[in-house]
């Protein structure tokens, strides 16, 4: 009935309505864990984020230093204000949560997530 992507367009508008910024990211897999990196600015130190990990999503929010502000001229005056980070998404693997590793350095967010359950091919005898 609704197209695949229609709840997550909802939470987004939602997300700017109440003031959150979607942090740009990158996700890199390496063949025992993955590395997301979450570029943060504004952002005064680790103790102002929050990151929540299960077995296959990520959930990050963190609070800026000070609000950004976008505002667009037109044929309406219209303007944004920013005072938080906040994405939530799937990740391509299940991780182990328990060994999960984060860092915050230069405004940059670095999680160290392990793979779960390496599979081994074993040779048929």
């Amino acid at each position: 009935m609704f197209p695949a992507d229609y709840f997550d367009i909802q939470a987004r508008l939602r997300g700017y309505m109440e003031g959150c910024l979607e942090p740009l990211t990158e996700i890199q897999e390496t063949d025992n864990e993955l590395i997301v990196r979450v570029d943060m600015p504004c952002v005064r130190s680790k103790d102002e984020i929050t990151v929540n990990v299960t077995e296959d999503t990520v959930s990050i929010e963190a609070k800026m230093e000070k609000a950004v502000q976008y505002e667009r001229w037109g044929t309406f005056q219209r303007g944004v204000r920013f005072f938080k980070y906040s994405k939530t998404f799937t990740l391509p693997t299940k991780i182990d949560p328990e060994r999960a590793k984060a860092r915050f350095v230069k405004n940059v967010l670095e999680l160290r997530l392990p793979k779960k359950g390496k599979v081994f091919k074993i040779e048929i005898q």
